[in-house]
């Protein structure tokens, strides 16, 4: 036991996280900032294993990097004073 926020980097943690996520195999799965310490070839190859070992789940992701983009169908953004726009984005690899 101990406090893994103080003993492991925040990239560390991210992965982690990538792991768990790889092995409970969840339907659903929310990212919020999930790659924001890892450099884009790290996050591309998580987001890569994470579409192969669940291609049915429903992916989320919450992050200000454009490079997620590829990984996703659709983006919802959100503009301000109650709007919001759905785009569709270009096939994921």
């Amino acid at each position: 036991v101990a406090e893994w926020a103080t003993m492991l980097s925040v990239g560390e943690q991210q992965r982690i996280a990538f792991a768990r996520v790889l092995l409970a195999k969840p339907k659903a799965v929310f990212l919020d900032e999930s790659t924001s310490a890892m450099d884009e070839k790290l996050e591309s190859v998580l987001y890569e294993r994470l579409r192969a070992a669940l291609p049915d789940a429903a992916i989320v992701t919450v992050s200000h990097r454009a490079t997620v983009h590829g990984f996703h169908e659709r983006r919802l953004e959100l503009l301000g004073d109650g709007k919001w726009r759905l785009t569709r984005l270009a096939a994921s690899p």
